[in-house]
């Protein structure tokens, strides 16, 4: 099991443009630029089991085996939630899992072209 949490700007330039359209003609995906990325092996899921998925209710939505994307709405809501649990003990590699995915979360929310995407097994 393991996410990919990618930063992306969905802004298109022109040629990202006409590769948008050629993968609207075969059915795939969007074009988007991955700004960064963190790649995710467990913890979340290991920091909802410690916390409790109601405590967390936007990331408990991250399902670990399908795509899943954070607008500005959604990446607020849980920087608000990680806030909330920011003074919990947690083991060093939950904290700091948590830490590099608020920075994402937090760079999504300072550019309006950005947003989080989840990439699931």
């Amino acid at each position: 099991m393991g996410i990919s949490i990618q930063l992306v700007n969905t802004t298109l330039t022109a040629d990202m443009n006409r590769q948008a359209k050629q993968k609207r003609k075969t059915g795939r995906s969007t074009v988007s630029d991955i700004v960064s990325f963190l790649l995710e092996d467990g913890e979340l899921e290991a920091v909802l089991t410690t916390v409790g998925r109601e405590t967390l209710p936007t990331l408990a939505r991250v399902d670990p085996y399908r795509d899943c994307e954070f607008d500005h709405y959604f990446c607020g809501l849980a920087v608000n939630e990680l806030d909330r649990i920011a003074g919990r003990p947690l083991p060093a590699d939950q904290r700091d899992f948590l830490s590099e995915l608020r920075s994402l979360l937090q760079q999504a929310l300072a550019e309006p072209a950005f947003s989080i995407r989840f990439i699931g097994d």
